[in-house]
């Protein structure tokens, strides 16, 4: 089993498919399961993230052109958005700073693409 800091690690900053194909020995997940290889919870990784942040976003600002989830912190608010081929969509702003700590770390974990969040 892997340890619980790696898993979120992975989840995080990696690459959730490689790492899971890697460790059970397979070509993709297809016939498998996430849940073999990743069992913490998504309040463990918020747990980390209280001590160790989040994940640095490529935006500052909403002017970030890159496509894909965005975030920034501005003024104790968080700001989040979706940018795709070069339009905003499901933007957020969080004045509680928590909740909108939870939200990016749900998405993050939901971006990951292994389905357990």
């Amino acid at each position: 089993m892997v340890d619980k800091e790696t898993q979120i690690k992975v989840l995080l900053y990696g690459n959730p498919f490689d790492f899971a194909c890697k460790t059970l020995g397979v070509e993709n997940m297809r016939y498998h399961h996430y849940s073999k290889v990743f069992t913490v919870s998504q309040e463990e990784v918020y747990a980390y993230t209280e001590v160790n942040g989040i994940p640095q976003s490529d935006s500052t600002s909403k002017d970030s052109m890159g496509e894909g989830f965005h975030y920034f912190e501005e003024e104790a608010k968080w700001y989040t958005f979706f940018r795709e081929r070069g339009s905003i969509y499901h933007e957020k702003n969080f004045d509680d700073y928590e909740l909108g700590k939870k939200y990016i770390v749900l998405t993050l974990l939901q971006l990951a693409g292994t389905g357990l969040y």
